[in-house]
């Protein structure tokens, strides 16, 4: 970690340490760039790439709760703060669980990829645990399989794919066909015009990406 210009910088076995992040997945996240969106190198300190940490993180958050968004038909809770702790209640609300009582199983029993608490209240009677809302996105993002997140579904068609039937998703299938050579970067500035609300750079990303690959419906 380094401080310059009154930023903190990071270099990957800086977010690895203060983000919980694998190395293969840092990975694997700078070398998708031109399709996530991730942040430029902001400074190269004896050889080592280093980004900037507050930049990285707001990038990184976006980009889970994004992918949250595309993996479940269940309607997820995916506004908030990323880094504010949440307890059972509302973690089974980010998840898009009928109530609490999914949250609490897996706490005892976790699947695949669900976190382990970032810290506990301690009860009277109890320990409750709590979860910073970006590390349930990833869960969400990551989570083996399609499909709701839990409890009933509620009656929305599942998706084939992310952004399917999205209006925006047209608009990026368009501007490939029209430019077939250009780059995300290159054809961002153009699609951010053509929304009346403004998306940020890792969603329209994830839409480009998926025009890609489901260029047709």
């Amino acid at each position: 970690m380094s401080r310059k210009t009154g930023r903190t910088l990071y270099s990957r076995a800086d977010l690895r340490k203060v983000h919980g992040i694998s190395e293969p997945t840092l990975q694997n996240l700078w070398t998708d760039r031109e399709n996530n969106g991730h942040p430029p190198v902001a400074d190269t300190i004896d050889g080592v790439m280093h980004w900037d940490g507050d930049v990285w993180a707001t990038w990184h958050h976006e980009l889970q709760r994004q992918r949250a968004a595309a993996s479940t038909t269940n309607p997820p809770k995916l506004d908030g703060d990323p880094e504010e702790m949440v307890g059972p209640a509302e973690a089974a609300k980010v998840c898009g669980f009928a109530d609490s009582t999914t949250v609490s199983h897996y706490v005892k029993s976790p699947p695949e990829g669900w976190p382990a608490p970032d810290d506990w209240d301690e009860l009277p009677t109890r320990r409750r645990p709590k979860w910073k809302r970006w590390r349930l996105w990833k869960y969400l993002a990551d989570r083996k399989g399609r499909g709701h997140a839990g409890g009933r579904p509620t009656g929305r068609r599942g998706l084939a794919y992310p952004y399917q039937g999205d209006e925006r998703l047209t608009l990026a299938r368009q501007a490939i066909a029209a430019n077939p050579g250009a780059t995300n970067a290159e054809l961002i500035p153009a699609l951010q015009e053509q929304t009346e609300k403004t998306y940020s750079r890792p969603t329209w990303n994830n839409i480009i990406k998926s025009a890609r690959e489901h260029p047709e419906e």
